[in-house]
């Protein structure tokens, strides 16, 4: 599986647009060797096209899913490498001892998907904004009142720490699952031919 997130900062003085691409991989047991070594081709093969900051991680130990995650630093990039005779080889490749998924994603729309569904549409980003907004004002009101105060007497980058770890945790594994549930026939209305 391939999520695809588009880094979308400030726009200071040029717009952020490096892409984060993370392949899912799962492994035929026994082969996990083969899938080192071709993760460490795979890693020289697209930093020839920019890609950087590659990890290699197994989300549960002993099982047969690996992700590999990258770093490309514009989409131009990215496309190149999608569109490359290395990357085709190596999937090829790849395909004797692992299966993958594709889905690509960008912004926000990774907090904006239904467990269990396959990849969608995502909504539209203003939807996108207002229900990040409903979920995440009520967060850092209780946050700034109840959990902040207790803090004071931490040093600064500590405590500043505290509010983005603890919000952004909260929101991508407890509120937008749940707020995604609850509006999803208003984020993913059903398009009549």
């Amino acid at each position: 599986m391939v999520h695809r997130f588009y880094a979308e900062g400030a726009k200071l003085q040029q717009e952020d647009r490096r892409i984060t691409a993370v392949v899912t991989r799962d492994v035929v047991p026994g082969r996990e060797r083969a899938y080192e070594e071709w993760g460490r081709r795979a890693v020289a093969a697209s930093g020839r096209y920019g890609a950087s900051g590659h990890t290699f991680l197994n989300p549960q130990a002993g099982g047969t899913r690996r992700l590999l995650i990258a770093q490309f630093p514009d989409d131009a990039s990215a496309k190149a490498w999608d569109e490359s005779d290395e990357r085709a080889q190596l999937l090829q490749e790849a395909a004797e001892f692992s299966t993958m998924e594709i889905q690509r994603t960008s912004g926000l729309e990774a907090w904006f998907t239904l467990p269990g569904e396959r990849a969608i549409v995502p909504p539209p980003r203003w939807k996108q904004l207002l229900v990040t907004l409903l979920g995440a004002y009520p967060l850092v009101v209780v946050i700034s009142a109840f959990v902040m105060p207790q803090l004071e007497a931490l040093p600064l980058l500590v405590r500043s720490a505290v509010l983005p770890l603890v919000l952004l945790t909260l929101m991508t594994y407890v509120v937008m699952p749940i707020l995604t549930r609850a509006f999803r026939a208003w984020l993913f209305p059903r398009r009549r031919p």
